[in-house]
């Protein structure tokens, strides 16, 4: 067992510090150390939280130097291995004590810009706060924050906690931290409300001020010294804002929502599960792009991402037009034709012919705006049928493509574009 001494300095008291899980089954043994330290003259006590004890010497008849009061500690706690402090911060020192794995409860919340939320809304484990001007209850609110916020309960770990405000690059990662979890619910937001077509839907990043700052306000929960902490920073050196309004979120009632809310509040946990939330956040990365050719490329990787294909080809384009069908024969036909030629006049011109947007006949913002309808779809299907693992997806698709419905549709699609472009038909087996 290891524990830290701390001096009395200036305006502050001793520390004697340990990680508290090792001494919680020694209370009695403690105790009968303290005892000891209390008949030679010192004022000993326990931190409520358990992680040490604070002590002090008022009478000046008997004042002693550092190593004296920590040869007299060493000599009470002679069942503790007691090092001196190798800095003045007690924070420091017990995230050293710490287990790397200890987690924390804690509510965060993270200010939300160029969004327009007129009542607070509760999707899963997360609280949406509408505008303090809205607010019925403002006396409710847990931060000064005067516009929208996103509230959440998450479990941080206790070194980074304990770290904190000691340097800049330890605090933007806690902050860092914090807005990717706080992503994952404007990951919703966007799901529901935003769109390539109408960027101006699009909320700012989580946390992001319009000064270019990061903000958030971390609350720690349960038996902890720890206080409740405002960070704020310049976390991250580049950031992209919308220079419109953002998009007004007053539900969100759209197909698969219940599902996102239950796979990020961990009620879902299963291969695809975790396939949809890699794919919203690299849907959302696209929305961030400042290039269209980046943010059109971004998604159609995403939607192979998701869907998991094994094939190239017609057998590729075949496989994701019938998880985009709904079952619908004449639905997975107009499907297949769109994505064959978004594929093959804008995806391949772009990545194998050199092209840009502005040499295309196609906009990018409704290429992009179709390409993320796909993936929208294929996350609705998940939720409908639900598809647990990429294997089950791949066998609704083949069930479908091997009916005679899908095999007659995808044959003469294919013949007639085959002819149109000058090759020859190759007829495709599933």
């Amino acid at each position: 067992m290891k524990a830290r001494f701390l001096p009395p300095r200036e305006n502050y008291l001793g520390n004697l510090l340990w990680n508290k899980s090792e001494f919680n089954n020694v209370k009695s043994r403690i105790e009968i150390s303290l005892e000891k330290l209390r008949e030679i003259g010192y004022w000993v006590s326990p931190f409520a939280e358990g992680d040490g004890i604070i002590f002090y010497i008022y009478d000046e008849a008997i004042k002693k130097s550092n190593k004296e009061m920590l040869d007299d500690f060493r000599a009470a706690f002679d069942w503790v291995d007691i090092e001196n402090s190798k800095s003045k911060n007690s924070n420091l020192e017990l995230a050293e004590l710490e287990d790397e794995d200890r987690m924390l409860d804690c509510i965060v919340i993270i200010p939300l810009e160029k969004i327009f939320i007129q009542k607070t809304l509760v999707l899963g484990k997360y609280t949406f706060y509408c505008r303090k001007d809205f607010d019925e209850e403002p006396y409710e609110r847990l931060t000064n924050f005067e516009g929208e916020y996103l509230q959440f309960e998450v479990s941080l770990n206790y070194r980074d906690l304990l770290k904190l405000n000691q340097s800049i690059d330890h605090n933007d990662y806690v902050i860092n931290k914090c807005l990717s979890l706080a992503e994952h619910a404007m990951d919703i937001v966007r799901f529901a409300h935003s769109s390539f077509v109408s960027r101006e839907f699009t909320p700012n990043p989580a946390g992001q001020m319009d000064n270019g700052f990061y903000s958030v306000n971390i609350i720690p929960l349960g038996k902890t010294h720890l206080k409740p902490l405002e960070l704020g920073g310049i976390s991250k050196p580049f950031s992209v804002s919308n220079n419109w309004l953002g998009p007004q979120v007053d539900d969100f009632f759209v197909p698969g929502i219940d599902y996102l809310s239950f796979i990020y509040s961990n009620d879902v946990e299963n291969e695809m599960a975790k396939a949809v939330i890699s794919a919203l956040r690299s849907c959302r990365q696209s929305f961030y792009s400042i290039g269209d050719e980046s943010q059109f490329l971004n998604l159609i990787f995403v939607l192979d991402g998701l869907t998991d294909p094994e094939w190239t080809g017609w057998k590729h384009r075949t496989y994701i037009a019938s998880l985009l069908s709904n079952g619908d024969a004449n639905l997975f036909g107009r499907k297949l034709e769109e994505y064959d030629r978004l594929y093959t006049d804008v995806r391949n011109k772009l990545v194998h012919g050199g092209k840009e947007f502005y040499e295309l006949s196609e906009q990018s913002s409704t290429a992009s705006e179709t390409i993320y309808g796909y993936i929208k779809d294929v996350i609705e299907l998940i939720a409908q049928i639900p598809i647990n693992t990429f294997e089950e997806m791949k066998n609704y698709a083949i069930a479908l493509l091997q009916t005679q419905n899908f095999k007659d549709e995808y044959t003469s699609i294919i013949n007639r574009v085959s002819i149109s472009r000058g090759k020859q038909f190759r007829v495709i087996q599933w």
